[in-house]
């Protein structure tokens, strides 16, 4: 598997497992005005993106061979 593959898969990894955090955590609040709705969505996508994208790349150079 290429580098940029797996780069391509963490990404999209990052994302969607961060959308599905704020997803689950508005629910309960679904009956909400729209702007707190978004306001938690933003941030939990944001904090998601934060944390996971350092990790995925520290984790996909360090696997990565070098020559």
């Amino acid at each position: 598997m290429s580098p940029s593959f797996r780069l391509l898969t963490a990404l999209l990894g990052v994302s969607t497992l961060s959308t599905g955090a704020a997803a689950l955590a508005c629910w309960p609040i679904r009956d909400a005005p729209l702007g707190p709705r978004l306001l938690v969505s933003g941030l939990i996508l944001t904090t998601g993106v934060v944390a996971g994208l350092p990790a995925c790349f520290t984790r996909l150079s360090a696997t990565t061979p070098r020559r």
